[in-house]
């Protein structure tokens, strides 16, 4: 075995759709790749060659280190390079760091130069992975490698490594390519002619994945909410259902629909835009894999993840966003549904309040026309009484100045207040003219009354007869005077 290389391919998002365009530029990749340069150089002495390019809206580094003249690359010398270095985490530390960017993944290169064809084999390509790994958290069993496959010739080993530490599908699995070559002196000559198309392939590749984890956890959000919207709904039910409805349970639902129908939107917007990038980057690479192949390549577990990008990874957003797109609308129509329950409900307390003021203003109009009766009358009444006593004393009037002239006039007759006498025998007294003349006014006064009062009550039951307006009339001309 010759001398080889290690070579760390890393990619960066550096800006996403809504970003300026003016956000990432060559020399801004630049920049970002020597700083990785720098920090990873820290802590692996060996020679090394940096490589930077901007791919679209993504960072790539291509750090290559090579193993000092004179000492083969053995699988047990390995070690040499510091392999934890390589690992994602401390690349993902190290973007951190920097900031800016998001890692979407990163490839590791193991190029090594074989004397014998036999050499290049599947055990000693797993040999240079597991000695790589030996004393970092992928040091495991959970090592995949793929068949044997070339690249532009090359024997290929593809190798996907997961630590006993993860968890959850966000931790970042290490992508490893073995290179063995034997019998190509211009292997390396090859590999730098097609570099670009390699580097457009595995950026593809590492963001169809990438995208995909994005996809998963929109999904799992949209679907969160969407069980939210359903547990509206049954209260919904549950509301109609109910015979003592409130508003306000109506009011809490409004406040909680828009925003909910928000996020669910948003999250299935997310799951859209992710189908489109995954469908956009499945055809870069599968139009660069169709160039590798056309130049002798041998790719077969890079087609298969084409297929299983096309068949599952399509497919499966496809049939989520299917999934999605009744409860999408949902909550915009429950939204809409309690709105109009709302709207005629409130119409109705309109109604009802409207109706509820106008009985209470037709109360009041009626109590003020009852007291205002209730003042007529006892102003009529009032009235009639002053008439009927006045009738009363001028009929007492009469009487006292025509007594003298009807009752015969006794000169010198003592006033005795006893009408009795006990001598010379018990009698009555002779009434004094005094006494007969009260006596006949008072009686012309109660005869006066009587008639006064019998003439009034006619009257008022007979409002429009002749005398009823005689007597109103010469009423009015008295008040008026």
């Amino acid at each position: 075995m010759k001398n080889g290389t290690i070579s760390l391919y890393t990619f960066h998002l550096a800006r996403t759709f809504n970003d300026p365009l003016d956000r990432v530029s060559e020399e801004k990749a630049k920049i970002f790749g020597e700083e990785l340069q720098t920090r990873l150089t820290q802590q692996i002495s060996l020679n090394n060659e940096l490589i930077t390019r901007l791919l679209h809206d993504t960072y790539f580094t291509d750090l290559t280190f090579s193993s000092p003249d004179k000492i083969d690359l053995i699988p047990d010398e390995i070690d040499r390079f510091n392999p934890s270095q390589f690992l994602p985490q401390n690349i993902q530390n190290i973007n951190a760091a920097i900031g800016e960017t998001t890692s979407i993944g990163q490839t590791i290169f193991i190029y090594v130069k074989v004397a014998y064809k036999m050499e290049a084999n599947q055990a000693l390509a797993d040999s240079y992975v597991r000695n790589f790994l030996k004393d970092t958290p992928y040091k495991n069993d959970k090592i995949t490698a793929s068949n044997e496959s070339n690249l532009l010739g090359i024997p290929l080993f593809e190798y996907f490594c997961q630590t006993t530490a993860i968890s959850n599908t966000q931790e970042p699995v290490c992508h490893i390519l073995v290179l063995l070559n034997y019998h190509d002196r211009n292997g390396l000559k090859k590999l730098g002619d097609c570099y670009q198309d390699i580097v457009e392939l595995l950026c593809s590749y590492h963001k169809v994945k990438f995208v995909y984890q994005q996809a998963q956890l929109s999904y799992q959000a949209a679907l969160k909410v969407s069980q939210e919207i359903e547990k509206e709904i049954d209260n919904f039910v549950l509301y109609v259902a109910d015979k003592n409805k409130s508003l306000n349970n109506l009011s809490e639902m409004l406040e909680k629909l828009p925003l909910l129908a928000l996020k669910h939107s948003n999250y299935c917007g997310e799951l859209e835009f992710s189908l489109t990038t995954i469908e956009i980057n499945h055809q870069i690479y599968k139009n660069y894999l169709q160039k590798l192949l056309s130049e002798g390549s041998q790719l077969d577990s890079w087609q298969k993840f084409s297929d299983h990008t096309r068949d599952i990874f399509i497919k499966q957003i496809q049939f989520w966003l299917n999934y999605m797109s009744p409860r999408k609308e949902l909550g915009q129509q429950l939204t809409a549904s309690i709105q109009g329950i709302v709207e005629i409900e409130q119409v109705k307390s309109d109604r009802a309040l409207e109706l509820a003021e106008k009985e209470r203003d037709r109360q009041l109009q009626q109590t003020l026309q009852e007291n205002e009766r209730k003042e007529k009358e006892k102003e009529r009444n009032l009235q009639t009484t002053i008439a009927v006593v006045a009738v009363g004393i001028g009929f007492a009037g009469v009487a006292a100045t025509a007594s003298p002239y009807l009752i015969k006039q006794v000169p010198d007759q003592k006033l005795t207040l006893i009408p009795v006498h006990f001598q010379p025998s018990f009698g009555l007294n002779p009434p004094h003219n005094l006494t007969l003349s009260v006596l006949f006014s008072l009686g012309a006064g109660i005869v006066g009354v009587a008639i006064a009062a019998r003439t009034m009550r006619y009257i008022q039951k007979h409002q429009k007869s002749p005398i009823a307006r005689i007597v109103n009339f010469i009423l009015g001309n008295s008040q008026a005077q």
